[in-house]
């Protein structure tokens, strides 16, 4: 009796598993709800049940964020292809290949939908893309792209980045390289910016963004910023490493000026106070300015020492407030190389 009823739990075990709609057993929105979905792909004893995955990939696409981690190069260009032709609204993707898939080219024509309104794209390895990444995206709004090297035939070039997003309110770039000359990035809807640990030999910047209210740089001291139209801008974080480059840092403060709050880290203090005759002579470009923040990871820190500097910001904003805030990764180490 006992070993029948053991025959007939182990057959309703199996057959539990081996039903392809688990899934539409759920509740009607608890799926929908969950932040992402992990899938681990294996080849299945069950034919009938590995057919229909794609049929599951086609639905889950079209309604939701897509998220996938260590898979092959192919398989992530097919979840592209599904992704973009299926009226995705958010596609995350994050791709860690291991040593041998460090190598191969996404192809940058894969990148069509005109009902893309975010994408996450993070890339933990060397994977060669040549601008324009994305094409014809009118919905997007948001882009975050990790760990990308933008690649142009001639180096010489430039490249206007936010042509094809007529749309985008929010572009952050993060470890990227960028073998071009100059990077341009225009235009009418963005809102905030943000470059961080960014990676090129030379580099110049041009910004044009009438309604950019949000500015971030963390990279290297060595920054050539062009700037036209920031006419809205209220808040800008600027950190860098490596030694001072001054004179840089005045032109790209000169660009920036209509802030009214602005976040530096300790090396740009301390490169700053190297050069008290500089700041004597220069006006503070920051007019408008009404709080300054240092970010330090040395507690306590006296502000003693940087007195021309706070004397440089305070000519041109008397009632300006200072604030000292914990900065969480240490001088240096902003880099993962």
């Amino acid at each position: 009796m006992a070993q029948r009823k053991s025959k007939k739990i182990r057959r309703r075990a199996s057959e539990a598993l081996n039903d392809d709609d688990r899934l539409s057993r759920l509740p009607d929105d608890t799926w929908k709800s969950q932040p992402q979905l992990s899938t681990e792909i294996i080849r299945s004893p069950n034919r009938a049940s590995g057919s229909k995955f794609p049929d599951f990939v086609h639905k889950f696409l079209s309604r939701r964020e897509f998220q996938s981690n260590f898979i092959g190069l192919p398989l992530l260009r097919e979840i592209i292809v599904y992704a973009m032709s299926h009226k995705t609204r958010k596609l995350r993707i994050e791709f860690s290949g291991d040593k041998k898939t460090r190598r191969g080219e996404l192809d940058a024509s894969l990148f069509r939908s005109r009902h893309l309104e975010q994408l996450f794209l993070s890339i933990k390895f060397d994977l060669k893309l040549s601008p324009p990444l994305i094409v014809d995206f009118p919905s997007l709004t948001t882009l975050n792209i990790n760990h990308v090297n933008f690649i142009l035939n001639d180096v010489s070039k430039s490249n206007d980045f936010c042509s094809q997003f007529p749309n985008l309110k929010t572009l952050a770039l993060d470890g990227c390289w960028l073998f071009f000359d100059t990077f341009i990035i225009k235009s009418s809807k963005l809102e905030t910016l943000s470059f961080i640990n960014l990676h090129y030999i030379s580099c110049k910047f041009v910004v044009s963004a009438p309604k950019l209210s949000s500015f971030t740089y963390k990279g290297f001291a060595k920054f050539s910023l062009s700037a036209k139209d920031l006419v809205s801008l209220k808040t800008v974080c600027f950190q860098t490493i490596n030694e001072p480059q001054v004179t840089d840092w005045m032109h790209t403060f000169s660009q920036l000026c209509t802030a009214e709050s602005l976040t530096l880290n300790l090396n740009v203090f301390k490169g700053l106070s190297e050069f008290p005759e500089l700041l004597e002579t220069r006006n503070c470009p920051f007019t408008s300015l009404q709080s300054l923040t240092l970010l330090s990871s040395q507690f306590p820190l006296s502000l003693a020492a940087f007195d021309g500097v706070l004397n440089y910001f305070r000519r041109s904003s008397p009632d300006l407030k200072i604030h000292i805030e914990h900065d969480p990764i240490p001088q240096g180490l902003l880099y993962t190389l």
